[in-house]
């Protein structure tokens, strides 16, 4: 009889095991969503293709959306419950999707597995973590640098930018390189100032900036900010800058800049991939102007990849993620071999496979970890960014056309902007 007991027990244990081990090598099919054009989705698929050799157990399905809807769509399917596993957030939405609840919380993966935060830059994990949580891995931190024209400068005379140059050597240097008449005429800057982006390194220069500390006050009407919105207003009617309502997109800012008809510019990662493909282009970037004792005055913008709250498959979700995103992990050297984004980490090898020594701008290594380490600032991001964006920057543009002072134009805006934050804490 004893030995009865020991042979099913035995017997047992085996079917557990083999119902088990069954269980640890069924396929799992999980959804990855993010946006992007052809090329970068031809990006994506490789590194997927790179997962399933690793990782032939899961299948990671992609949900590829051009970014104008991508956001739009996410929220659609978290709302009818069909979420992806993973997803890809911008940091001007990521409030939006926390408010949502669309996120699980990965601390608990991230001590287990030993993933080290230290190696990212850190002002990318802001862009990451919600009320002392993370939320996902960083994804794309990189500085919207500012690039000149080598060419422009030289012919103007003008000493090209230094690090720590200020505002006052920005205003000397652009009214010197401002020049000529009709089709002739040379603009020191050129930007579409549509978004709020292109805005704030003005301010913050100026010792200004959207919102209080706390995020919970609009301050867009203290003194030194006005006064700048209303310089930058005069460049633009002087014609320093160049007319931003003829400026529709960054594809028409880089036209004018590799023609030599603009001397300065913002530009994010992809603009500067995108201008190194333009024969005969030289330039450089730098970090923006500083203020005074406010040397972080340069945009560090983020985005985050995190895994779904209602995802059936946390670990497989976590194995692709920790794939992707981990510092110094697969999906580190694919993209910086595929130069889709800048290194995220702080590791040298990486940066030995996006940066191209033969092409401009040489100094793109050395500028970016100097603005990560010093001059550089996370955007105030909070819930209703956008739509607090939608209703500013119309207002914005009365003061480039000289319609209205920026006086006028907040005050204009202000009750509708802090209804919108009082509404959307």
């Amino acid at each position: 009889m004893r030995l009865s007991r020991y042979v099913l027990l035995l017997v047992g244990v085996l079917l557990l095991g083999a119902f088990a081990s069954a269980s640890a090598q069924e396929k799992v099919t999980i959804k990855y969503a993010f946006w992007g054009n052809p090329l970068a989705i031809g990006v994506e698929e490789d590194i997927l293709n790179e997962f399933h050799k690793e990782h032939p157990r899961i299948q990671v399905e992609p949900v590829a959306v051009a970014y104008a809807d991508y956001h739009t769509k996410l929220l659609t399917m978290i709302a009818g419950g069909l979420a992806p596993d993973v997803m890809r957030i911008d940091s001007y939405y990521f409030a939006d999707f926390m408010d949502a609840g669309a996120l699980m919380p990965i601390d608990e993966y991230i001590q287990r597995d030993g993933i080290d935060l230290g190696l990212y830059y850190e002002v990318g994990l802001p862009d990451s973590s919600y009320n002392g949580k993370m939320y996902g891995l960083p994804w794309g931190t990189a500085p919207l640098y500012f690039a000149y024209n080598i060419k422009m400068f030289e012919d103007a005379g003008v000493k090209p930018p230094e690090v720590g140059w200020t505002w006052e050597d920005f205003v000397e240097a652009a009214r010197s390189i401002a020049r000529g008449t009709g089709i002739e005429r040379r603009y020191a800057f050129g930007a579409p100032f549509t978004v709020i982006v292109y805005i704030l390194p003005f301010i913050w220069s100026a010792g200004g900036d959207l919102f209080d500390v706390t995020r919970t006050k609009f301050t867009l009407d203290e003194p030194q900010t006005l006064a700048r919105l209303n310089e930058l207003g005069k460049f633009m009617q002087e014609g320093v800058f160049a007319n931003p309502f003829e400026l529709p997109s960054e594809e028409a800012v880089t036209r004018l800049f590799s023609q030599n008809l603009i001397a300065m510019r913002q530009a994010a990662a992809i603009e500067v991939l995108s201008m190194q493909q333009i024969e005969g282009l030289n330039f450089d970037v730098i970090h923006w102007p500083t203020g005074k004792d406010v040397p972080q005055t340069t945009v560090v913008k983020s985005n985050t990849v995190g895994i779904s709250i209602s995802t059936k498959y946390p670990e497989e979700a976590w194995t692709f993620l920790k794939f992707l995103r981990a510092p110094g992990g697969p999906g580190d050297y694919l993209y910086a071999k595929a130069k889709r984004i800048p290194p995220t980490s702080k590791i040298p090898e990486l940066w030995d496979l996006y940066v191209d020594p033969t092409k401009p701008p040489k100094s793109i290594k050395e500028v970016t970890e100097l603005i990560s380490s010093k001059y550089g600032r996370t955007l105030p991001l909070r819930k209703g960014w956008l739509e607090i964006e939608g209703i500013l920057i119309p207002a914005l543009q009365k003061v480039w056309s000289g319609q209205a002072s920026a006086e006028e134009a907040i005050a204009t805006v202000k009750p509708e902007i802090e209804s919108i934050m009082k509404a959307r804490r």
